[in-house]
């Protein structure tokens, strides 16, 4: 039901943020809010694109809804990238308000290396490794991780992957977006 999806998602990108603060900067009666986060009313699309642009986000962040159970990627399901260097399995590509991400399931060749290229302005990378060594980060400031170790950095300049061992983890991409 579209009005239990636009209820449950008002409230979730709402946030922090006031029903009155909401209604200020969308232009949208505080009665019509509250409404809408209860589930009850039939908002126009002119009212969901009042609200979805205060919120910063598109118009289908209010209205799709949630899968209705747990997301599940088998093993080797996911989209397959391969380099010299490393392979990548994408495993989910998501959208919150202020962020995108990829999380992807990556694989090292022991003794190759990949120069990375900066990606766009605030990508930020987190790699969990879980078997291997490898050196990982920007450019002349990459760090050794092993087993277990965490890593975050920018992903927006020059970095590097490099295997000193065969080795695998999991790395998340994360795009931050500022509101429109």
């Amino acid at each position: 039901m579209r009005s239990v999806a636009i209820a449950k998602n008002l409230r979730e990108l709402r946030g922090g943020m006031s029903a009155l603060e909401l209604s200020r900067r969308s232009g949208v009666a505080r009665n019509t809010i509250a409404a809408l986060e209860r589930g009850e009313g039939n908002p126009t699309i002119d009212t969901l694109y009042a609200l979805a642009d205060a919120l910063g986000v598109p118009l289908a962040a209010l209205l799709e809804s949630a899968p209705a159970s747990p997301l599940v990627v088998r093993a080797g399901a996911g989209t397959h990238v391969e380099g010299a260097a490393l392979e990548a399995e994408l495993l989910e590509r998501f959208e919150r308000p202020g962020v995108f991400g990829e999380l992807y399931a990556i694989r090292f060749h022991a003794g190759r290396v990949r120069e990375a290229p900066p990606h766009p302005f605030g990508v930020e990378e987190r790699l969990h490794l879980l078997t291997g060594r490898v050196r990982v980060g920007p450019v002349g400031e990459a760090v050794e991780l092993g087993p277990g170790d965490y890593a975050a950095y920018s992903g927006s300049v020059p970095h590097v992957y490099e295997a000193l061992e065969d080795a695998s983890g999991t790395l998340l991409m994360l795009t931050g977006r500022s509101s429109r």
